[in-house]
């Protein structure tokens, strides 16, 4: 048996709970969990009831730990193995458990320079960035895929990255400058300026000031671009709105430029079926269809972009007290308290 924290019933609070360890089987790994980072849609789904397919439910998608058994056919990965991967809506899949179940197309070997804790911060947000930007449409942008040819492939194109802060918003901007984008533009707020610069950013606009003047900030910084839709009137022909909400939505639609394609983590609040627009969106999960292509090419390279610098993980806030702490870190990012770090939890501590 191992501890867990659970949500016992359909929208019922959070609880520490024991349940069994579970068996992995062909194609899965069974993962001692070291750490794994909290998301919002942990704390939508408790309160709003979707994405979860059996109760008791364990949740929690981002995954990094030991492999202490491999199942049948697993050919990536052996026992001892230092990992991270996604979590797949089941409960045996969840991270917020001290043993969990991966798919092993789904898992990724632990870079050498990286912490399990800073591990954890990858797969959810990285995996709703990459497939934003390089699956087909209707599902993402279509870019030219990083690996094996499409790095620098879109150098001297600006692209607009709402929400530059967000842990997604991070994951887009360091994409961006790996497939050559330039500018990249973020909106945040400015006290993020010096770490998003780190990570590839060239231009970051205030995001509390009005939309006009975000238009005319796009005006004078793409103004020299060598592409006349790119600069028509402050527009911009790529768009990740990484917030979604209707507000950002609203802003990033009045900023494409003809022509140009929108990425939205939401379900759309604009208008999809315009001639002249683009509008996408998708769920970057394993158990969606649409992203499993995309996401299989993810788990296969992304060890190899962390250690030659093009990825970099997310600044981490680790919670204590293990899986007790996970609650209040939820409520954090429910109250909009959570800011340019990760939250991380330690699910031994609760032994």
């Amino acid at each position: 048996m191992q501890n867990a924290l659970v949500i016992s019933q359909k929208q019922a609070q959070f609880s520490l709970a024991t349940r069994s360890i579970p068996t992995a089987g062909p194609g899965e790994l069974l993962i001692k969990v070291k750490a794994t980072a909290l998301n919002p849609i942990d704390w939508k789904n408790q309160k709003w009831d979707f994405l979860i397919n059996e109760y008791p439910a364990v949740l929690g998608w981002d995954i990094a730990g030991d492999i202490l058994t491999v199942g049948e056919g697993v050919t990536r990965f052996a026992v001892g193995d230092k990992v991270f991967g996604q979590g797949l809506a089941y409960s045996d899949f969840g991270g917020f458990q001290e043993y969990a179940k991966l798919k092993e197309e789904f898992t990724a070997k632990v870079p050498n320079n990286t912490t399990y804790e800073e591990a954890s911060t990858f797969p959810v947000a990285l995996s709703a960035a990459f497939v934003m930007l390089y699956a087909p449409k209707p599902n993402g942008m279509g870019l030219k895929p990083l690996v094996p040819s499409g790095q620098n492939a879109y150098s001297n194109r600006p692209i607009l990255i709402i929400g530059g802060a967000s842990s997604v918003g991070q994951f887009a901007i360091q994409l961006a400058k790996a497939s050559g984008f330039s500018p990249i533009i973020t909106t945040a707020s400015l006290k993020h300026t010096e770490k998003l610069k780190a990570l590839g950013a060239t231009h970051i606009i205030d995001r509390n000031i009005p939309l006009k003047t975000v238009q005319s900030q796009l005006l004078e910084i793409v103004g020299s671009a060598t592409s006349v839709e790119d600069s028509n009137k402050g527009l911009i022909s790529h768009v990740f709105d990484t917030i979604s909400d209707q507000e950002t939505q609203t802003a990033a639609y009045s900023l494409l430029a003809p022509g140009g394609v929108l990425a939205l983590v939401l379900p759309p609040l604009v208008p999809t079926d315009s001639g002249d627009k683009s509008v996408v969106v998708t769920m970057a999960m394993p158990t969606v269809p649409e992203a499993i292509e995309e996401l299989k090419v993810l788990y296969a390279t992304v060890t190899s972009l962390v250690e030659n610098g093009d990825l970099k993980p997310s600044k981490v806030e680790v919670i204590s007290g293990g899986l007790a702490g996970i609650t209040e870190g939820l409520k954090r990012l429910e109250n909009n308290q959570v800011s340019g770090v990760k939250l991380v939890v330690q699910p031994s501590e609760s032994r």
